[in-house]
């Protein structure tokens, strides 16, 4: 990803943009701060109170008073910490929202550079520290601005030589405390890192648990993880130093000006120049001030947390999109119902610029026939596919559908002709239904029952107990291989593509799953234009032309008799393949 930095401003314009209501932040910060006013009048209240036991002159008025501020102040807290909550929640909802409608608009190239878990860990860690520090620290911040604002004036009026002296503390820690705020950055920021790589090594060993359990693999994945947690507990033991010295340094300040206030300010009563009630006054509002002070150093330490995380999610947010909106808005100017050949021009492509797999690539797909792809594995067979589907674009040469580049197309209604059932075919965890209708809207149960029916699964779906409503397993692990086939085949059938690349659909599939799925191909393939990557080069032998790869370039190319005949390589696979069947 691309290396973002971020400053305070960008920080907070990245909250604002998902803030809610002006109101609702508005009540929230009314609400907070009317919570710390009320508890400025507690320490006066209170030094009416001891004044009056001390002289034996008790008011009724004055219990009453201080109970009716209690009261309003626990309420008003309430609804400031839901209010807050509030506004916390919904910001970070707006930008999970942001951030998720960018993942899933990233080109394949990103997730190819990029661990899926470091992705996931952005969407779901990163914005949970910003959660957190919102919630948990913004009022709690301006609200200990006012409070100790508030406090210093009331002390003041108070007595002005014990202010004073509670004050020279202050500046004291925050020498100590900005420092410590900076490093806290660096090592937040290592953590959140750490974090995503451990998230992305579980979904990992997760997704591939058989593959893990089946090469003996637990040792070698049980030492990554522990080499990754090992990380964590280290950055974790580093905030943990942070934190010792910022809590009993705040502690002792503490508790420091409490002594120093108390022994002083008894001499100062002893003499007669200040009242007890002024004394417990001075004391309570020490606790008001000293206070937020702690909360402040909380606050920056999450501050810097958030700062870290929403680095981060700006690098994700600075990615590019596969096709930008201006790119759309020309694109959809296009003629939308083309019905004519494919054509690559000298398409060259590699996934890295040392290492190019295709190689000035020039051939035409007409409508309506069957192209195969044969050729030894590592050829660039699959890679046409994803080329075609605009995953990849063309390092060199261009790439037409009647004439027009698709690359100028809106890349939706590009996607919409198209239909991909691969050796493979991925399934959504959720029911079968879900899975046939995977992306599509409105589609009616006719068409279910009828596409059904074209792949041959009426008979197995009937059988469940659940039918279409029954759940195919994380991957589609509670379906045989042909039953998944049929199924991808189903799914292709009801999103009625002008195109149909099919990539050695029958590999791995035992002869009657085989000729099962064959069938149901049959009807997919008619009227369509089709690219097929043949496995099994028996089921390509009426294909109206064959393209034979080698070496990142073209071979060969004609039908099956006449590659028999005329091409090498071809006639070579034929042979091996049929002397082993």
């Amino acid at each position: 990803m691309p290396k973002a930095t971020i400053g305070v401003s960008q920080f907070f314009k990245l909250i604002a943009k998902h803030r809610p209501a002006k109101l609702l932040i508005i009540a929230a910060v009314v609400l907070g701060l009317g919570e710390t006013l009320l508890s400025l009048l507690i320490p006066l209240l209170t030094k009416n109170l001891v004044e009056e036991l001390s002289q034996s002159t008790i008011q009724t008025m004055t219990f009453v008073v201080l109970g009716a501020v209690f009261l309003v102040q626990t309420i008003m807290s309430g609804f400031s910490v839901y209010t807050m909550s509030y506004v916390g929640q919904y910001v970070i909802a707006g930008l999970r929202r942001e951030v998720w409608n960018r993942v899933i608009k990233l080109p394949v190239p990103f997730f190819d550079r990029n661990n899926s878990g470091e992705t996931m860990s952005r969407v779901t860690n990163d914005t949970n520290v910003i959660k957190d520090f919102i919630i948990g620290h913004v009022i709690s911040f301006f609200g200990g601005i006012v409070s100790i604002i508030g406090g210093v004036i009331l002390l003041l009026l108070i007595d002005w030589k014990l202010t004073l002296l509670m004050l020279i503390a202050v500046p004291v820690a925050l020498l100590v405390l900005w420092p410590l705020g900076t490093k806290m950055f660096t090592v937040s920021k290592s953590m959140q890192d750490e974090t995503a790589l451990f998230q992305g090594d579980l979904g990992r060993v997760l997704s591939d648990i058989r593959l893990v359990k089946a090469s003996l693999a637990e040792p070698v994945e049980n030492r990554q993880g522990d080499k990754r947690i090992s990380h964590l507990f280290t950055f974790g033991l580093q905030e943990a130093r942070i934190m010792s010295i910022v809590t009993p340094l705040m502690m002792t300040v503490m508790l420091l000006i409490l002594v120093i206030l108390i022994g002083y300010g008894g001499v100062r009563v002893a003499q007669g120049t200040l009242t007890g009630g002024e004394l417990v006054a001075v004391i309570l509002y020490m606790f008001q001030i000293v206070m937020p002070f702690t909360q402040m150093a909380s606050f920056f330490t999450q501050f810097q947390k958030a700062m870290g995380a929403s680095e981060r999610i700006l690098e994700l947010l600075n990615e590019k999109e596969e096709q930008s909106s201006h790119e759309i808005a020309a694109a959809v100017l296009h003629e939308k119902d083309l019905h004519s050949y494919i054509k690559f021009e000298q398409v060259s492509f590699g996934y890295s610029e040392d290492r190019p797999l295709l190689h000035s690539l020039s051939f035409q797909v007409k409508q309506g026939q069957v192209t195969a792809f044969v050729g030894p594995s590592g050829t660039g067979k699959t890679t046409l596919f994803s080329l075609l589907e605009r995953f990849y674009n063309p390092t060199e040469g261009v790439i037409t559908y009647g004439g027009e580049p698709i690359a100028s197309m809106a890349l939706e209604d590009w996607r919409k002709r198209i239909a991909y059932v691969s050796q493979d075919s991925p399934m959504m965890q959720g029911s079968i239904r879900h899975n046939l209708t995977y992306g599509l809207e409105d589609v009616s149960e006719a068409k279910i029952r009828e596409a059904v029916g074209q792949a041959n699964l009426t008979t197995f779906i009937d059988s469940l107990p659940e039918g279409y409503e029954t759940e195919v397993g994380e991957r589609g692990v509670k379906l045989s291989g042909g039953q998944r086939q049929r199924l991808a085949i189903a799914r292709a059938i009801l999103r009625n593509p002008d195109i149909l690349l099919l990539d050695e659909a029958t590999a791995h599939l035992d002869s009657d799953s085989e000729m099962q799925v064959q069938e149901a191909l049959q009807g997919l393939m008619t009227a369509r234009t089709t690219l097929v990557i043949a496995h099994r080069l028996s089921t390509i032998r009426g294909a109206d032309q064959i393209i034979v790869l080698e070496k990142g370039g073209i071979s060969g190319q004609g039908t099956h008799a006449e590659l028999l005949e005329n091409h090498e390589l071809y006639a070579k696979l034929v042979q091996q393949q049929f002397s082993v069947e």
